[in-house]
Order: structure tokens, then C-alpha cells, then sequence
């Protein structure tokens, strides 16, 4: 990428970090719409569960902790992903010239695939979490998780190839 350009996947980073929120967000609607009252002065401690439980109505009680718990779900596979692309740069940027020549070019790791998959899977993952409510089907979800996990560890071995 030239200079004037912007880094698309490094920017990939912070999205991440907004797309993890909206689980959090919907979970914050879905008992507002529901008649609960969060208290902005002490939000953490007003949606807890202990204090969700029995105010509204249990399935909304049930996809509220499956929307908060895609929510935790997604910033813990933050630090992976960011360190997925940090290790994918270095090593594109690191081996991009040798002695004065090109060595790679363009996308050596896959990293533009691996973004924008990344975002498809989780995406995906999070709808699973917050829809499926039967064991029999939340294997999809765990699925999904696997599959974004490996994607991931797959990114980071890609660049340490390319590192030597």
C-alpha cells in the first residue's frame, strides 16, 4: 500500500471493537422494549442478571444473557484477531522488498479474505448465540465459533511462515 492510502485490515481492528458492542446494545433495547428500566448511573450493576431476573418475561430474560454473552464472547476473541492482522502487516511489510527487489507483493498472508471472513463468521456466530435457545441446534454456534478461531490461528501461522 502506498502511503497515501489507508490500511483497510488495520482499520479492521477498531470496527471490530464497535461490531463486538452491538450484542450489547440489542440486549439493552430488547429489556427496554420490554418495559425494564436501566439505570445509566449504575448500568452495570442494573444488567446484571440478579437484577433482570423476574422483571421482565423468561424467554426475554433468556436472549437477554445469550445477547450479553455473545457480547463477552466477541471481546474475547478480540485479542486474536487483532493479533491475526498486527502479525499479517509485519509480515507483509517485512518481507515485501530484500536488497533493493520486490520478494512478495500484494496480499502474501491473505489478509483482506481473512477480514472480511472473519467479519462474515462472526457475524454469523452472533446471531447464532442470540437466536438458537435449544441444545440440540447450538452446536451451529459452537461450530461457528470454531471455524472464526481457526481462521484466526490460520492467519497467525500464514505470517509466521512468511517470517521465517
Amino acid at each position: 500500500m502506498s502511503s497515501n492510502t489507508l490500511n483497510y485490515p488495520l482499520l479492521a481492528i477498531p470496527a471490530y471493537y464497535v461490531f463486538s458492542l452491538a450484542p450489547h446494545m440489542y440486549a439493552g433495547s430488547l429489556l427496554a422494549s420490554n418495559g425494564y428500566k436501566i439505570n445509566n448511573a449504575n448500568p452495570k450493576a442494573s444488567l446484571s442478571p440478579s437484577a433482570v431476573k423476574g422483571k421482565v418475561p423468561d424467554a426475554v430474560f433468556q436472549k437477554y444473557q445469550r445477547a450479553e454473552n455473545a457480547q463477552s464472547n466477541n471481546i474475547e476473541q478480540f485479542p486474536i484477531f487483532a493479533v491475526a492482522i498486527l502479525a499479517s502487516i509485519v509480515a507483509e511489510r517485512t518481507t515485501a522488498t530484500g536488497l533493493g527487489r520486490e520478494v512478495v507483493s500484494g496480499d502474501a498472508t491473505g489478509l483482506s479474505t481473512f477480514v472480511g471472513l472473519w467479519f462474515v463468521v462472526r457475524t454469523l456466530y452472533t446471531v447464532a448465540y442470540v437466536q438458537i435457545s435449544d441444545h440440540a441446534t447450538s452446536f451451529i454456534r459452537s461450530s461457528l465459533w470454531a471455524i472464526g478461531s481457526g481462521l484466526a490461528v490460520w492467519q497467525v501461522y500464514k505470517a509466521a511462515l512468511l517470517l521465517g
